[in-house]
């Protein structure tokens, strides 16, 4: 098996707990509103499951707001060494082996279901332009349907990494790319983001994705006239944010600027030495945080479609399903991980 050291120097502390956070609340978010599983688990605790299948799926602001706090650093580094194109190119180099391997696995797992007559799969059979469409990340805007839960998210995250690269591309500067940055996310906070026919498209995100850039900036030592701009545009936000709350209370936006806000106080927190042998565990389930996103549809697909055959009606075997298929969901990340992921970052141009 391969084994990999852990560098402790490239870990912070707080962003590896949010990550590992987040995705365990996204996957219990999705196993508690998919299939019989989450029906009969939801005779059992009703009140736990409502919440996570309500409000777990904001979650994904905390992603977005890493998102960009741990993309603009890249950015800058890739564009003013390599240039436009080919930072773009090492982004979807970076995100698409590990994503088109278990959206691989995806539609094995499907195909079983489909097999066995799993009622609650509403998924057609997958054709070729569907899954070509999924490898240009391009699925929700050419107007297919997603073969998995996750892989909007992946899209998005593409989408909103081209376009601040092409603009810190024009403007070579931090402290221009932010301000025009903030017009799009001023346009985001006060219009799109409350649009949902925008939600397959970047801009429905760059105001959250934003937070996080500013976040970074905030607290970079290396540009003071820049960061002194970033905390008038935070406090900026946050005013925009809260004086909604006023009239419609968003709690999706709250909680980014609550993410950035801890960013910004601790987000280069590293970790102490007297806590290894836990932080290894923390950095452990950080690292295939994303491999763990893309795979656990697959399990709640395979996990379902057993209980369905099993045809056991009980709410108790429902919860043990589903911390069998959390812990298949990990298992899997774990190898694609080693076996994809971590190696297919040797395939970037130098």
């Amino acid at each position: 098996m391969v084994q990999h050291s852990t560098n402790f120097k490239n870990h912070f502390f707080t962003i590896d707990l949010l990550k590992s956070l987040a995705v365990q609340i996204i996957i219990l978010h999705h196993l508690s509103n998919y299939g019989d599983i989450s029906y009969a688990a939801r005779e059992l605790w009703p009140a736990f499951f409502e919440w996570l299948g309500n409000y777990g799926r904001f979650a994904v602001q905390i992603f977005l707001v890493m998102g960009g706090y741990l993309a603009i650093k890249n950015i800058s580094t890739q564009v003013s060494s390599k240039g436009l194109w080919l930072t773009v190119l090492n982004r979807y180099l970076r995100l698409v082996p590990t994503y088109f391997t278990a959206l691989l696995f995806t539609i094995l797992c499907a195909s079983v279901a489909r097999y066995f007559n799993y009622q609650l799969y509403m998924g057609q059979p997958e054709t070729i332009w569907q899954v070509l469409s999924h490898l240009l990340l391009l699925q929700q805007i050419l107007g297919f349907e997603s073969i998995s839960l996750g892989v909007w998210y992946v899209a998005i995250d593409w989408q909103l990494y081209v376009f601040f690269t092409m603009i810190f591309f024009l403007l070579k500067s931090y402290r221009w790319s932010i301000l025009v940055l903030s017009i799009f996310m001023l346009a985001a906070f006060s219009y799109y983001s409350q649009k949902v026919e925008f939600e397959d498209y970047f801009i429905y995100f760059i105001g959250v994705y934003g937070l996080g850039m500013i976040a970074f900036l905030c607290d970079d030592n290396l540009h003071e006239p820049t960061k002194v701009i970033a905390k008038i545009l935070f406090v900026f936000f946050g005013v925009i944010i809260f004086s909604s709350v006023l009239f419609d209370l968003s709690i999706k936006n709250v909680l980014a600027y609550a993410v950035a806000l801890l960013l910004i106080w601790q987000g280069k927190r590293p970790y102490k030495e007297s806590s290894i042998k836990w932080a290894k565990f923390l950095i452990w389930i950080s690292q295939r945080s994303y491999c763990a996103f893309l795979m656990h549809f697959s399990f709640i697909l395979l996990g379902n479609t057993i209980y369905f055959l099993l045809d056991l009606h009980s709410s108790k075997f429902a919860i043990v399903m589903m911390v069998m298929i959390m812990i298949a969901s990990w298992v899997a990340a774990h190898f694609l991980y080693q076996r994809i992921e971590y190696p297919a970052r040797k395939f970037q141009f130098r």
